[in-house]
């Protein structure tokens, strides 16, 4: 049995979650909270599985009350909100920084054509993420020591001229962390597949371009791939690349499931770019992802999965580890650094190599 608590200020809305997950043999409402302090108070409690975390909350919000539980009484934590206003992006993706795993729309409203299909995704998200084991979250005490330098790459490596980057469950903060740690020079163009629940991708494109050193932008079919320039796949379709180095969005079947996926992504961009692309597989559930960025490096692609200890879900990164598709294995910092050493800055010769040294 799953134990949740609920945290929603709205007593309306709280007693429709209540009622939606009660509704489920396999999960059991223990507790719910309308405000942040009585969030952290319940879960110190009843020490549930899961707890669902709302944004606006009186007195202490839902990123305060986040970051509270995560540091002193951590469990996984899922938000579930209304659409927000593309300008409140910040305070959502800082609860994701703070250690929510993932958002998820509140259910639509009880009686309409979509409710019931809303309750589903929403409570199967809910027992997805209760198995997650999570971990104290607490700033570090003393600055991180300097990494190491990776491995350099033979001789014969070609210019990278795409990195196509794909995540789930964990992976908001990491692409929050990999775009501020490029430089704004940096001379290819960057593709990103992040699984969410619709209707935020465009709160996570606003929020990507507080931080970036690069233009971030939500890719529409027929825009030219250029170097230095972000493109992040909309809601309920696959990135893909085209001839003329241009963006294709396609309503194709989902792949492992899932549109748009990270797998199609990386495919596509090993089909046209080859050994001029890199594709790096990031935290995630499932195996979206593996068997692309193993086609991606049979053709010559240099492929990356972040390593287990910096994973919040290591199933899409050991996944494509088991399949022997990725050639390196870092944790984020040093696929910053790996990245940086791929590709030439935009301000040199294109005829520059770009091995690392």
């Amino acid at each position: 049995m799953i134990r949740l608590v609920v945290v929603e200020d709205s007593k309306t809305v709280q007693q429709a979650l209540v009622a939606a997950f009660n509704a489920d043999p396999q999960i059991r409402v223990v507790g719910t909270a309308d405000s942040g302090e009585a969030a952290l108070e319940a879960v110190r409690r009843l020490s549930p599985d899961i707890v669902t975390m709302d944004i606006n909350l009186p007195g202490m919000d839902g990123f305060q009350a986040t970051r509270a539980i995560m540091s002193s009484c951590p469990v996984p934590i899922v938000i579930v909100t209304g659409r927000l206003n593309p300008k409140e992006s910040q305070t959502l993706f800082r609860v994701m920084e703070a250690g929510a795993l993932m958002v998820l729309a509140k259910p639509d409203p009880v009686g309409t054509p979509g409710y019931e299909a809303s309750v589903a995704k929403l409570v199967q998200h809910v027992k997805l993420m209760s198995e997650i084991k999570v971990v104290r979250r607490a700033p570090p005490a003393t600055p991180r020591p300097a990494l190491p330098k990776p491995p350099p790459l033979p001789v014969t490596a070609a210019r990278i001229k795409v990195v196509a980057i794909g995540a789930s469950t964990g992976g908001p903060p990491l692409f929050q962390q990999i775009l501020a740690g490029l430089p704004a020079d940096f001379g290819a163009a960057v593709l990103i597949v992040q699984h969410m629940a619709e209707g935020f991708t465009e709160n996570f494109v606003h929020w990507l371009k507080e931080s970036s050193a690069l233009p971030v932008q939500l890719a529409a079919s027929g825009m030219a791939i250029l170097p230095g320039q972000v493109y992040v796949a909309p809601d309920c379709c696959h990135l893909e690349v085209g001839a003329g180095e241009q963006i294709v969005l396609s309503l194709a079947l989902p792949e492992n499931g899932l549109r748009p996926s990270v797998s199609t992504l990386f495919r596509s961009v090993a089909r046209l770019y080859g050994r001029q692309a890199a594709g790096v597989i990031l935290s995630g559930m499932g195996s979206d992802g593996a068997s692309g960025l193993k086609t991606l490096k049979d053709l010559g692609g240099v492929t990356i999965a972040q390593n287990k200890e910096s994973c919040v879900v290591f199933g899409m990164p050991g996944q494509a580890i088991e399949l022997e598709a990725a050639r390196y294995v870092l944790p984020p910092d040093e696929i910053i650094q790996l990245l940086a050493s791929l590709v030439p800055s935009r301000n040199k010769s294109k005829e520059q190599p770009c091995n690392t040294p």
